[in-house]
């Protein structure tokens, strides 16, 4: 189920685009890469929620629509496990950990600056963050989701370089949480406006294709 999520996300991002613009314009980069995520915490009224570290994995393709200026659709999934962590007087709530899958569908855009074979990029990407426990007490919400990005692209040949980036992720909570955790119907309550901060570090082949 979450594949599909995850292809249906992709599908609608891309349907955004027209497709004959994509190709009539200049290089396009599509990079594989893995590094690291912070997973972070939220704060509910019944407890806190505690998404461990770990290793993340994604891809990225960047398209150009002027000079120095690229169009960017990035997708990132972290296999990881989180507990929640309840106050006094909720101790009923489960607080053993459990698999959850952390992932962002991003599309935004990306300046770069031109020092040869190495190119400095920022850039600030709008989407979703999904959270897809791997257990059928949890449900999977998906959230509206913010990227702050910034890096580096080191081209050893014109066709092929290294990517280095890191981000700010911001996943945003507005008028729930969006875990159902616990047993005998016990929910989580939390005020609106409510935002997690995660984050991560990657890096990856870059491999370009066109003009």
């Amino acid at each position: 189920m979450k594949r599909i999520y995850t292809i249906a996300g992709l599908i609608f991002l891309m349907v955004l685009i027209d497709p004959v613009q994509i190709f009539a314009q200049g290089k396009i980069e599509l990079s594989p890469f893995g590094g690291y995520m912070f997973g972070g915490k939220m704060r509910f009224y019944e407890g806190d929620l505690k998404i461990d570290n770990n290793a993340n994995y994604g891809l990225a393709l960047d398209i150009e629509i002027a000079k120095d200026t690229k169009l960017e659709l990035i997708w990132s999934q972290m296999n990881t496990t989180a507990r929640f962590r309840p106050y006094y007087g909720y101790d009923f709530i489960d607080s053993n950990p459990f698999d959850v899958n952390v992932g962002y569908i991003q599309v935004g855009t990306i300046r770069e600056l031109d020092y040869d074979n190495i190119r400095p990029f920022g850039g600030l990407t709008l989407g979703a963050a999904y959270f897809s426990p791997q257990n059928t007490n949890y449900s999977q919400s998906w959230k509206f989701a913010a990227g702050l990005g910034g890096g580096a692209k080191i081209w050893i040949t014109e066709r092929v370089g290294i990517r280095l980036q890191g981000r700010l992720l911001l996943p945003f909570f507005w008028g729930g949480a969006g875990f159902t955790v616990g047993t005998g119907g016990a929910g989580f309550t939390v005020g609106a406006g409510t935002s997690m901060v995660q984050g991560d570090f990657t890096g990856g082949l870059i491999i370009a294709l066109g003009d």
